[in-house]
């Protein structure tokens, strides 16, 4: 906020999205805001994530966003001739930032409420923001160009070791069901 107000300044912020469940990076959706939040720059990242994550329609989306409440109500209107037909998309707010809205809200857009969204904080972006918060006083000197550069470099970063705990995780998933599962004469 505090960049809002200086003229020097080429991009005050950033959109992205990002798997609330694995907590990686859509590719292509990261978003340079320029004198604040705007609704056609989210626009651009859900078109991007869509597209480059190949949702399929048959299974849905469900976009967490801050303030969805008042994102969703004309989205079909701004980009409805862009997204997939019969693609249905689902509206929640993270369960940190829906205690901040009305009541309406809290019951209308909370995950919890909403079936087959599971068990899902819906504020995944906020701790990825904390990794490329401590990168931001080195891009604020940078050409666009290396800024672009510094944030690909630390949101693939984020993403390849993300891959690499799951692999982790699923092998050792594995392998306790390997070593439950022996008989000893």
């Amino acid at each position: 906020m505090a960049m809002l107000q200086s003229k020097a300044c080429d991009v005050t912020g950033i959109v992205a999205i990002a798997c609330a469940r694995h907590g990686c990076f859509a590719p292509n959706s990261v978003v340079n805001l320029y004198r604040g939040e705007q609704q056609k720059n989210v626009d651009w990242a859900l078109i991007n994530a869509i597209q480059t994550t190949h949702v399929d329609q048959s299974q849905g989306l469900l976009l967490i966003y801050d303030i969805v409440c008042q994102y969703i109500v004309h989205l079909r209107d701004r980009i409805g001739h862009l997204l997939p037909p019969d693609l249905n998309i689902d509206a929640a707010i993270g369960l940190f930032h829906v205690h901040g809205h009305k009541d309406t809200c809290f019951f209308r857009y909370a995950t919890s409420f909403i079936p087959g969204a599971g068990i899902v904080a819906g504020e995944i972006l906020e701790s990825l923001w904390s990794v490329l918060n401590a990168v931001t006083p080195a891009m604020r000197t940078a050409t666009l160009a290396h800024r672009a550069e510094i944030m690909d470099d630390h949101m693939t970063d984020s993403n390849h070791k993300k891959a690499l705990s799951m692999g982790e995780s699923s092998s050792r998933t594995l392998v306790g069901y390997q070593d439950n599962t022996r008989t000893y004469a």
